[in-house]
């Protein structure tokens, strides 16, 4: 949600603020673990001081313990989605969050347009941020944090090829990529 507000905020109801990111991530504080995607959650505040709404959809495959919302956090609904776990999940990975979450996708955007789709790694947000801009007619930005850009090495086979597809896709028809090192950005341009 948008951080420090429980429930999306309309474009009217703060007319200074002229940018409404919609944030898909799978690295977002939990109670459980408080620094996983503090490297997310942190920019929020400052972020929204320069005028940005920000709406966060922190993700979870379905097979993962249930995180708990961390309340020291900027405010997020935490999203669990369908997956296969293991290498073949990844690949599939970002349509089932894109189905999962298009109908939340369209409410929000009703009530407060987003004007840019922020998604942390290639799979599965990047692949669901790409359904989403395509289905709304909104922009993604794609941010590769490191793991994330050898996702295509981790899985062999079949599966890998599918992962390099939806990588090469992913980052073709993304508004920008941001690449959190040189290495990353050598190893997205490899791949």
């Amino acid at each position: 949600m948008i951080a420090g507000s429980p429930m999306p905020v309309a474009a009217n109801d703060h007319p200074h603020r002229a940018l409404h990111v919609l944030t898909l991530t799978p690295f977002y504080p939990t109670e459980q673990d408080d620094a996983q995607g503090c490297f997310v959650a942190e920019p929020l505040p400052a972020i929204e001081q320069q005028g940005t709404v920000n709406t966060v959809l922190a993700v979870s495959p379905f097979y993962r313990s249930n995180p708990t919302r961390n309340t020291s956090a900027p405010s997020a609904e935490w999203i669990r989605f369908p997956s296969f776990p293991g290498g073949w999940g990844l690949p599939s990975s970002g349509a089932f969050l894109f189905a999962r979450i298009v109908h939340k996708a369209r409410q929000i955007h009703a009530l407060a347009p987003i004007h840019v789709i922020h998604a942390h790694a290639a799979m599965p947000c990047g692949h669901a941020a790409q359904l989403l801009g395509r289905e709304l007619g909104i922009p993604f930005v794609v941010t590769v944090h490191g793991l994330d850009a050898f996702s295509t090495k981790q899985v062999s086979g079949y599966a890998g090829e599918w992962c390099k597809r939806i990588s090469r896709m992913v980052y073709r028809s993304a508004k920008s990529v941001i690449c959190v090192s040189e290495k990353v950005r050598d190893q997205v341009l490899e791949g």
